[in-house]
Protein backbone atom coordinates (compact mmCIF):
# COMPACT_ATOMS: atom_id res chain seq x y z
CA UNK A 1 0.00 0.00 0.00
CA UNK A 2 1.30 3.46 -0.58
CA UNK A 3 0.09 6.68 0.02
CA UNK A 4 1.54 10.09 -1.80
CA UNK A 5 0.88 13.69 -1.41
CA UNK A 6 1.09 15.65 -4.56
CA UNK A 7 1.40 19.03 -3.65
CA UNK A 8 -0.24 22.32 -5.19
CA UNK A 9 3.20 24.43 -5.87
CA UNK A 10 1.81 27.60 -4.06
CA UNK A 11 -1.58 26.85 -2.33
CA UNK A 12 -1.05 24.32 0.47
CA UNK A 13 3.03 25.33 1.81
CA UNK A 14 2.50 23.75 5.01
CA UNK A 15 2.23 20.74 3.72
CA UNK A 16 5.40 18.58 3.69
CA UNK A 17 5.89 16.08 0.37
CA UNK A 18 4.78 12.56 1.68
CA UNK A 19 5.47 8.82 -0.22
CA UNK A 20 4.62 6.67 2.40
CA UNK A 21 4.78 2.81 1.52
CA UNK A 22 3.20 0.66 4.28
CA UNK A 23 3.77 -3.79 2.94
CA UNK A 24 2.24 -6.21 4.96
CA UNK A 25 4.55 -8.38 6.66
CA UNK A 26 5.71 -11.80 5.23
CA UNK A 27 2.70 -14.41 6.17
CA UNK A 28 3.86 -18.07 6.84
CA UNK A 29 1.20 -21.00 7.28
CA UNK A 30 0.83 -19.91 11.31
CA UNK A 31 1.29 -16.55 10.99
CA UNK A 32 -2.22 -13.97 10.79
CA UNK A 33 -1.99 -11.04 8.34
CA UNK A 34 -1.30 -7.73 9.53
CA UNK A 35 -4.27 -6.50 11.46
CA UNK A 36 -3.72 -2.92 9.90
CA UNK A 37 -4.58 -4.65 6.16
CA UNK A 38 -7.33 -6.37 7.68
CA UNK A 39 -9.19 -2.93 8.43
CA UNK A 40 -7.68 -1.61 5.00
CA UNK A 41 -9.98 -4.93 3.15
CA UNK A 42 -12.75 -4.27 5.88
CA UNK A 43 -13.59 -0.81 5.03
CA UNK A 44 -13.23 -1.18 1.67
CA UNK A 45 -15.64 -3.99 1.91
CA UNK A 46 -18.19 -2.18 4.02
CA UNK A 47 -18.21 0.54 1.70
CA UNK A 48 -18.35 -1.15 -1.47
CA UNK A 49 -15.31 0.31 -2.94
CA UNK A 50 -13.74 -2.40 -5.65
CA UNK A 51 -12.70 0.02 -8.09
CA UNK A 52 -10.51 3.49 -8.83
CA UNK A 53 -11.58 6.78 -7.90
CA UNK A 54 -10.70 10.51 -7.74
CA UNK A 55 -11.69 13.66 -7.03
CA UNK A 56 -9.15 16.16 -8.01
CA UNK A 57 -8.99 19.72 -8.75
CA UNK A 58 -7.03 20.94 -11.93
CA UNK A 59 -3.89 22.04 -10.74
CA UNK A 60 -4.26 21.06 -7.29
CA UNK A 61 -3.16 18.91 -4.74
CA UNK A 62 -4.23 15.55 -3.51
CA UNK A 63 -3.49 12.59 -1.55
CA UNK A 64 -3.46 9.38 -3.80
CA UNK A 65 -3.88 6.09 -1.88
CA UNK A 66 -2.62 2.88 -3.95
CA UNK A 67 -3.58 -0.48 -2.11
CA UNK A 68 -2.89 -3.79 -2.90
CA UNK A 69 -4.60 -6.42 -1.30
CA UNK A 70 -5.26 -9.97 -2.23
CA UNK A 71 -4.60 -10.12 -5.93
CA UNK A 72 -5.95 -6.51 -6.55
CA UNK A 73 -5.13 -2.89 -7.12
CA UNK A 74 -7.22 0.30 -6.21
CA UNK A 75 -6.39 3.47 -6.31
CA UNK A 76 -8.24 6.36 -4.07
CA UNK A 77 -7.09 9.71 -5.29
CA UNK A 78 -9.03 13.02 -3.33
CA UNK A 79 -8.03 16.40 -2.52
CA UNK A 80 -11.64 16.47 -0.78
CA UNK A 81 -9.78 16.34 2.80
CA UNK A 82 -7.41 19.31 2.15
CA UNK A 83 -9.51 21.91 0.55
CA UNK A 84 -12.29 21.38 2.92
CA UNK A 85 -10.40 21.67 6.44
CA UNK A 86 -11.37 25.21 6.47
CA UNK A 87 -14.65 25.01 6.45
CA UNK A 88 -15.70 27.35 3.75
CA UNK A 89 -15.73 24.69 0.77
CA UNK A 90 -17.40 20.88 0.26
CA UNK A 91 -16.54 18.41 -1.87
CA UNK A 92 -19.49 17.33 -4.12
CA UNK A 93 -19.81 15.05 -7.58
CA UNK A 94 -19.53 18.36 -9.56
CA UNK A 95 -16.97 20.15 -7.57
CA UNK A 96 -15.98 22.19 -4.85
CA UNK A 97 -18.56 24.10 -4.07
CA UNK A 98 -18.74 26.92 -1.17
CA UNK A 99 -20.89 26.63 1.99
CA UNK A 100 -21.93 29.84 1.93
CA UNK A 101 -23.43 28.47 5.85
CA UNK A 102 -25.38 25.47 4.82
CA UNK A 103 -24.39 22.06 6.55
CA UNK A 104 -22.05 20.38 5.33
CA UNK A 105 -23.89 17.64 6.15
CA UNK A 106 -26.99 18.68 4.29
CA UNK A 107 -24.66 18.77 0.98
CA UNK A 108 -23.74 15.95 0.79
CA UNK A 109 -26.81 13.97 1.86
CA UNK A 110 -27.66 15.45 -1.82
CA UNK A 111 -24.76 13.95 -3.56
CA UNK A 112 -25.08 9.83 -4.45
CA UNK A 113 -24.68 6.94 -2.03
CA UNK A 114 -21.62 5.54 -4.40
CA UNK A 115 -19.82 9.04 -3.88
CA UNK A 116 -20.31 9.23 0.14
CA UNK A 117 -18.80 5.95 0.67
CA UNK A 118 -15.89 6.33 -1.40
CA UNK A 119 -15.29 9.48 0.65
CA UNK A 120 -15.83 8.15 4.20
CA UNK A 121 -13.66 5.14 2.63
CA UNK A 122 -10.88 7.49 1.49
CA UNK A 123 -11.08 9.53 4.73
CA UNK A 124 -11.10 6.33 7.18
CA UNK A 125 -8.20 4.64 5.16
CA UNK A 126 -6.20 7.81 5.58
CA UNK A 127 -6.78 8.04 9.19
CA UNK A 128 -5.46 4.52 9.91
CA UNK A 129 -2.31 5.21 7.94
CA UNK A 130 -1.90 8.45 9.70
CA UNK A 131 -2.22 6.84 13.38
CA UNK A 132 0.43 4.89 11.97
CA UNK A 133 2.85 7.73 10.46
CA UNK A 134 1.43 10.72 11.87
CA UNK A 135 4.49 12.99 11.43
CA UNK A 136 4.00 12.90 7.63
CA UNK A 137 0.23 13.51 7.69
CA UNK A 138 0.55 17.06 9.43
CA UNK A 139 -1.71 15.38 12.18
Amino acid sequence: MAVKFFPEPSHLEAYEPMDERLRSPAQTANSRPDRFFDQIEQILSSYGVNSNWQFVLPGGAFIRISIEIGGRRIELASAHTLYERNGRFIATERGLVALDGRDPKQVLANESQAFRNRRIAFENILALVGARVPENLGQ
